[in-house]
């Protein structure tokens, strides 16, 4: 696909909310080439698998010269990439392909994150390899032994691979499997080769990853959430230097929930007001007003001291209420308070008191820079905890036996007055004095 294509292609597409995953999804359509490359999930057959867009997985951006060569890999991070046309490279899908060795720099890496995998995910990365490079570049002795290279993936032990000793056929379908250590964990794929000419190398071509989302895990206390964290296209930032970089203006950055991990529940139950207790032979029947509040928590304030989400005069704030309302059916609430009239009975020997169980929700999202650049495209991962209109609050109207202490409480003497004289004396004659 020409440039003039991808631009023609982008200009068709409608501009949508994005989610980590959406934009990558949308990054790859935009940089796709003109073959369609198989889906990852076909590769890791579990239940729940589901695909991963890799941006530019079959190296076809941006459009190169007519040597295959360049300095820059859309989507990737790599010294100095050097790609076979689909003529020279041979790959029956007509792909290009990506020789991972260089004559510029010791690293011969290339890697890129996996925009919309999370820390603890299950990711199978599938690809294609062979033996080769620029024309009649390689030796009889380096077809002979293969060429050795190594993928890793963020949390996954490094796997060594070697493309088909004595053969420059295109092997397809390798994988690798890994378990993400880190959220957009990045893949790494490396040239093991050091001897022979750079020209002659491992090649790659058609990567594509498939993944088994973790659970969502709804034991951590919203007091302590996650800490934030931003990227600018595959290397990580400060979750501040985002934050500055959204807050800047309006639509520099839109919010997107991710609905899989935002959820609503009921908060833990604790008590408000005072507890009455009952130190009467009879039963007690009266009424009172129970108050109780509750406020919005986010990790950019926990996590990184950033106050801005609960700043209605923030663009951060903006476009978090503007994202979150996108995806639900009443706006985001930061504060709540609530008055209650409780009727109380409570026996003799007894003790009465209320207990209030908030209905709270929680917001998992990335607030992403519009700009259309993946390699330029800002991400900030935020959580949000906030009092729910969705989930009505409960309250408990509680009565049970008094503690020892309070029993004690009970039993102490009323307080009164001494008598000075004559306390232990018995009553005389009627009293008649005046």
């Amino acid at each position: 696909m020409t440039r003039t294509d991808r631009y023609r292609e982008r200009a068709r597409s409608p501009r949508t909310p994005r989610t980590a995953a959406a934009f990558a999804l949308l990054a790859g359509a935009l940089l796709a080439g003109p073959a369609a490359l198989p889906q990852a999930a076909e590769a890791a057959d579990e239940p729940g698998a589901r695909t991963v867009p890799v941006i530019n997985g079959d190296f076809t951006a941006p459009a190169y010269a007519a040597t295959g060569s360049g300095d820059r890999l859309t989507g990737w991070t790599v010294q100095y990439p050097y790609r076979l046309l689909p003529k020279d490279a041979g790959h029956s899908d007509g792909l290009p392909a990506l020789l991972l060795r260089n004559k510029r720099a010791a690293d011969q890496s290339v890697s890129q994150r996996l925009r919309g995998v999370r820390a603890g995910a299950k990711v199978t990365v599938t690809f294609d390899d062979s033996t080769g490079g620029a024309k009649n570049a390689c030796g009889q002795n380096q077809i002979a032994q293969g060429q050795p290279y190594t993928l890793q993936g963020s949390g996954g032990t490094k796997h060594h691979f070697t493309t088909d000793p004595g053969s420059t056929a295109w092997h397809r379908d390798r994988s690798y499997t890994f378990t993400a250590g880190e959220n957009e964990p990045q893949l790494t794929f490396a040239s093991a080769q050091s001897t022979g000419g750079w020209e002659c190398g491992p090649l790659i071509a058609g990567v594509r990853a498939a993944q088994v989302p973790p659970p969502v895990d709804k034991t951590i206390d919203k007091g302590r959430l996650p800490a934030p964290e931003a990227f600018e296209g595959n290397r990580r930032i400060t979750a501040q230097a985002a934050a500055d970089h959204c807050a800047a203006a309006r639509d520099n950055c839109a919010f997107t929930a991710d609905g899989a991990y935002s959820y609503t529940y009921y908060d833990k139950a604790r008590v408000v007001g005072e507890a009455y207790l009952n130190c009467t032979r009879n039963t007690i029947a009266h009424d009172r007003t129970v108050k109780f509040s509750g406020r919005a928590y986010d990790n950019l304030d926990q996590g990184a001291g950033i106050q801005r989400l609960s700043n209605p005069r923030d663009n951060l704030h903006q476009q978090f209420t503007t994202g979150f309302g996108a995806s639900s059916a009443e706006p985001w609430r930061w504060t709540t308070s609530a008055d209650r009239t409780v009727h109380e009975t409570i026996e003799a020997g007894e003790a009465g008191w209320v207990e209030a169980q908030s209905g709270r929700q929680r917001t998992d999202g990335w607030f992403m820079s519009t700009a259309d650049d993946p390699d330029k495209q800002i991400r900030l991962h935020v959580v949000a905890d906030g009092p729910s209109p969705l989930v009505p609050d409960r309250v408990y109207q509680r009565t049970g036996p008094r503690t020892a202490g309070e029993k004690e409480r009970c039993r102490s003497n009323r307080p009164s007055a001494t008598t000075p004289v004559g306390e232990g004396a018995p009553a005389a004659a009627a009293d008649r004095e005046s």
